[in-house]
């Protein structure tokens, strides 16, 4: 990625994660957290990372984040200097399923 492109995912990211905390109402017994954005070169997709916690709800917080993704664009919009938010896509960050695996082998 380009200094450019980072910046932008920084934002995007930053952004997000400001538009969870004060503008959405994600359900109470489930943690999202936005882990990371990969932006393209053009700047017309952003991949969005996102880690749920308990791990049996990422289903829900999906559903949840397709429902306010257009919301949240909005709020990039308006909170932000970009001139044209990405399009917003939507992957499962699942590093912590992972880890827990590893650490389930490790113990056998």
């Amino acid at each position: 990625m380009s200094h450019r492109t980072e910046q932008i995912a920084e934002l995007i990211q930053r952004q997000l994660n400001d538009f969870l905390i004060k503008e959405a109402e994600p359900p109470r017994d489930i943690l999202i957290t936005i882990t990371g954005v990969e932006v393209v070169k053009d700047l017309s997709h952003a991949f969005v990372e996102v880690s749920v916690l308990p791990i049996d709800k990422t289903g829900t917080a999906m559903d949840f984040l397709k429902r306010n993704l257009g919301a949240a664009g909005r709020y990039i919009s308006r909170y932000s200097i970009l001139r044209r938010v990405p399009k917003l896509m939507l992957k499962v960050d699942d590093s912590a399923l992972k880890h827990r695996r590893v650490e389930r082998a490790l113990e056998n």
